[in-house]
Order: structure tokens, then sequence, then C-alpha cells
């Protein structure tokens, strides 16, 4: 489910030192393609085609490295290829279309997602958006500090005078 790989990419940025937006949107666009073709256009017998294999990760990083460069580019494959690997638990078509494979009967959408909040994976999956949660607790309250707004504080600082203060009630 989506928390399991949101959380494994939010821990590649603090561990493997990733950059944050690749690293996270790479880890959701496998099932965004994929359920949406299978979901809402019917194409692929399992909501796991083209997203989830190796072609799908060399497009997608090749696109990645011309529009946002290298180190973004690195980020968006460690988080795609990730998520193929968390996803190895069931069927994931790495070698299409050179390799058939066999997907078992698909279910529709509301008992696939009843199925995945059933699982006791799900508990491994919490597990792990909390251990993302703590590692990057420093970052969300700096983000936190830096967006609300202080009593007094002025964003962004002024200065009056060539001395930096800010305003005159600062000076007496």
């Amino acid at each position: 489910m989506i928390f399991g790989h949101l959380a494994v990419s939010a821990l590649e940025h603090r561990y493997v030192q990733v950059p944050f937006v690749p690293v996270m949107a790479a880890a959701v666009v496998p099932d965004i393609i994929d359920k949406i073709m299978h979901y809402g256009f019917g194409q692929h017998a399992s909501g796991r085609m083209w997203g989830h294999t190796l072609v799908g990760v060399a497009v997608s990083s090749l696109v990645a490295l011309a529009l946002f460069g290298k180190r973004n580019a690195i980020g968006w494959i460690v988080g795609y290829i990730s998520h193929l690997v968390c996803d190895s638990g069931g069927v994931v078509p790495w070698f299409a279309p050179l390799v058939q494979y066999e997907f078992p009967p698909a279910m529709d959408f509301i008992t696939t997602l009843w199925t995945g909040l059933t699982k006791p994976t799900l508990i491994l999956e919490f597990g792990l958006a909390i251990w993302a949660i703590l590692a990057l607790k420093p970052r969300f309250i700096e983000t936190i500090r830096l967006s609300a707004p202080m009593p007094g504080r002025h964003f962004p600082a002024q200065s009056d005078d060539a001395r930096g203060t800010t305003c005159a009630s600062e000076r007496s």
C-alpha cells in the first residue's frame, strides 16, 4: 500500500541522502500509471504492468535526467526501484514485454483496497511510516518553524538602515 512505499522512500531520503521530491514521487508513480490503466481504463489484467517494469524505470529515469539533472534522476531511480522491490510479495513484471507473466485473477477496486487494508503487512507499513516520521522529525520541525509567523517577527526581515535593524521598536 501507499504507506509503505512513501515510508521507504522517506527513509531513503534520510539515510541514502537522495533528494526528497524525486524519491517520494517515484514511490507512487508505478501505481499511478498501472492502477489508472487497470481500474480506470481496464487495459491490463492486473494493477501491475508497464509502470512495474525495468522499461518503466529506464524510460522515466531518462526523462528525469533530461528534465531535472543527475542528482534528481538518481533519487528517482532509487525511489522507483524500491517501489518494485517492495511489491515483490506478488507478481512484478520486471522484464515485460520480454517475458510473459501470469497474474492472479483481478479484483475490483473496493475489494483490492479492503484486501490491502486487512493484510498483516499493513502493520509493517505503519511501523515503517512511524520510523520515517521520527527520522524526518527534525526536518518537519524546521519546516514548521520557518513557515510559522512569530509575534513581532517580520517576514522577510527588512533592514531600515546599514546596521541591519529590522524595525524602529527593536532599535530602542
